[in-house]
């Protein structure tokens, strides 16, 4: 055996794979990975996506998914022993999943929204086929998403206003002074005050603010000269003409700004995510590794047989303090083994036979020795 130190006793425990960055191109990720690019998933699963209104509903579209991908995957073995290999979800893994698809549906519905307003903001349309009230309640409920119920409120309360008609305001009315009163920068009514007040009553308040104009003292002797309808008019083309636009454009600033964060938020979640699947596949591979085996190491180099006892511990222990493997890749029925010494490296390529009793391969070390491995099985891990 080439290895610097003792191999009895030895106890190799789980090492965790490091998560994929699932932002790296394409070409670099494992096709058979269904979940791997979660914007493709929106492209190709919109509707069903757009129909989610509850965690129930989420957590199921996520187990559907995740059955295919395990349909997919190469380790799709059962453990030895039929052992169960299945664990909960825990709690926090619950919320990020559920937390993901809900992202995935705002960002679905606010780009929706954004194709109808391609054009230039005249008069907002009636909202279609948005999210229904459960689904605004649900998304709402979800940390750093609560802003894309006051988006689609805002965007409800646009839809309010009365459809435009043809307005005709004379160049020798009282409009012109009804307006600057109104634009004046030291106005008590500026640009943001007018979204508040949108926001809190909406054109009701709008209108009432402007009303409000012919109350001033200075408009009491002219009060008789202007009719209820015409200001009315006045009011209208106001509304329509100065701040239609403030609002479109505060509405798009709004929805970009909900866009980014659920993207932001399905990132998180979405790597949380996978760097638990990631935790469960090997959990459920080391599963077929623990417990004790035979070791047989044949050195080309001298020809010499070194035998020793390996033993792979349970996932649930804590890491033993012996020397063990740095790395522990299981796909399949394949395992590769990675030493780091201080005097170098060694790499042992395994492959798993006989129900899982048997482990074949070869190893190489950086400073030379190289051989064959045989292992058989000669306990399991107890549950």
């Amino acid at each position: 055996m080439s290895l610097p130190i003792s191999w009895k006793g030895l106890t190799v425990p789980l090492v965790f794979i490091c998560l994929f960055n699932f932002l790296t191109p394409p070409a670099t990720r494992a096709a058979t990975n269904i979940l791997e690019q979660p914007w493709k998933l929106l492209r190709e699963h919109r509707q069903t996506i757009l129909q989610l209104s509850s965690d129930r509903e989420a957590l199921g579209l996520h187990q559907t998914f995740e059955a295919q991908q395990t349909a997919h995957s190469s380790i799709r073995r059962k453990s030895p022993m039929g052992k169960k290999n299945s664990r909960a979800i825990p709690q926090e893994i619950e919320t990020d999943i559920t937390t993901f698809w809900a992202a995935l549906a705002t960002i679905g519905f606010v780009q929706k929204i954004r194709a109808r307003l391609g054009a230039p903001l005249v008069h907002p349309a009636s909202p279609t086929n948005l999210p229904s009230e459960v689904q605004l309640q649900w998304i709402a409920s979800k940390a750093s998403l609560e802003k894309f119920k006051l988006l689609i409120q805002f965007q409800q309360s646009l839809s309010i206003w009365p459809k435009a008609r043809s307005l005709v305001i004379l160049p020798d009315n009282h409009y012109s002074q009804f307006s600057h009163f109104f634009d004046q920068p030291s106005s008590h009514v500026e640009t943001q005050s007018w979204i508040t007040l949108f926001n809190k009553e909406g054109f009701k308040g709008i209108q009432n603010k402007l009303a409000e104009y012919w109350e001033q003292p200075h408009q009491h002797d002219s009060q008789d000269l202007i009719s209820d309808s015409l200001k009315q008019s006045y009011i209208q083309y106001f509304v329509e003409s100065k701040l239609f636009p403030l609002f479109h454009t505060y509405f798009l600033r709004q929805m970009i700004h909900v866009e980014a964060q659920a993207y932001d938020v399905a990132s998180k979640t979405w790597n949380r995510i996978q760097l638990w699947q990631q935790e469960k596949r090997t959990h459920l591979a080391m599963k077929r590794l623990c417990g004790n085996w035979k070791w047989i190491i044949h050195n080309h180099q001298n020809h010499g047989d070194h035998k020793t006892t390996m033993t792979f511990s349970s996932p649930e222990q804590s890491t033993p303090s012996q020397v063990q493997p740095s790395t522990i890749l299981i796909h399949g029925d394949t395992v590769y083994l990675k030493w780091i010494f201080p005097q170098g490296t060694q790499e042992d390529s395994l492959l798993l036979s006989n129900k899982d009793t048997r482990l074949e391969g070869t190893f190489r070390n950086s400073l030379g020795p190289h051989g064959s491995i045989s292992g058989q099985r000669l306990s399991s891990c107890q549950d």
